[in-house]
């Protein structure tokens, strides 16, 4: 039987604010965005960096639902330094455009609050004993090879996009599928820098349960932003070299976690019909 560890009641608090303000900030991104010079806590444009991040809200307001859901802290142990890098970049971003945030409204305050404190409640709340450190699951399987090599080149791509976001988006503009200012393009950078970890997180896992979650999560990361490739379609200008890489990237991502979650999914369910084969053997 699989270890259990129970998730701190501690995250329920900062899980449920989480879901509320990510599931807020992505209808916002998406369907009003006339109110987002005046209302939000920065002006964020244009319309395309609005959608990239209302997809990754999307995200964000499933990957705060775990810790309201899940019972077993192993399951989402994953989560933990991908947030860490996720969070610290939005931080940091904040930090850095300070003086174009808008600070006469309320939401603004609330942002650097929220995203100040995410981080420090996680590492105060998260288990740190021995138990929790050591526990491994094993009923999943291990990670494929083919999946960890394309874990690999996913840490890579997407760190040095994320870097590049942060260092030198001005190079970067030219280069993009949208025009890019640097408050906007250092956000974005925390989407790019949060799954260079969390996908890292899946390939030094040691069982297929422990990041299953993650890779459901990167599956909907994936779709969520290739369907703005649809929606906006309009504003994207597909005749563009940067247009047609940033879709390829897009999709390609998405459709290679999702085959090889299929393949761990059938790897898991031989492993589980096996352990079941030799019980009852027993």
């Amino acid at each position: 039987m699989d270890p259990f560890i129970p998730v701190p009641r501690a995250l329920r608090p900062w899980a449920a604010a989480g879901v509320l303000l990510a599931a807020v900030f992505a209808v916002w991104m998406f369907f009003f965005p006339q109110y987002i010079p005046s209302r939000f806590a920065w002006v964020v444009e244009p319309r395309l960096a609005q959608a990239f991040i209302g997809a990754g809200y999307v995200f964000r307001t499933l990957f705060f639902l775990q810790f309201l859901f899940v019972r077993n802290w192993l399951h989402i142990r994953w989560t933990f330094w991908g947030n860490m890098a996720f969070t610290g970049t939005l931080l940091l971003a904040t930090l850095w455009h300070a003086d174009e945030m808008n600070w006469r409204f309320l939401l603004a305050h609330l942002w650097i609050v929220f995203y100040t404190f995410e981080p420090i409640t996680m590492i105060f709340s998260v288990p740190w004993t021995e138990e929790a450190r050591r526990a491994r699951l094993t009923t999943g399987g291990p990670i494929l090879p083919w999946f960890r090599r394309f874990i690999i080149l996913v840490v890579g791509v997407f760190m040095l996009f994320g870097l590049m976001l942060i260092i030198n988006p001005e190079w970067l503009d030219l280069r993009w599928a949208w025009d890019l200012n640097g408050f906007d393009a250092r956000i974005i950078a925390a989407w790019f820098l949060g799954w260079a970890v969390w996908a890292g997180s899946i390939g030094f896992a040691h069982d297929w349960d422990e990041v299953r979650l993650a890779g459901v999560l990167a599956i909907v990361w994936g779709v969520a932003v290739c369907l703005t490739l649809f929606f906006f379609r309009a504003e994207f200008d597909f005749g563009r070299a940067p247009t047609k890489g940033y879709a390829g990237i897009a999709i390609l991502f998405t459709l290679l976690f999702a085959f090889f979650f299929w393949r761990q999914e059938a790897r898991r369910k031989r492993n589980k019909t096996s352990e079941v084969s030799e019980t009852s053997e027993v």
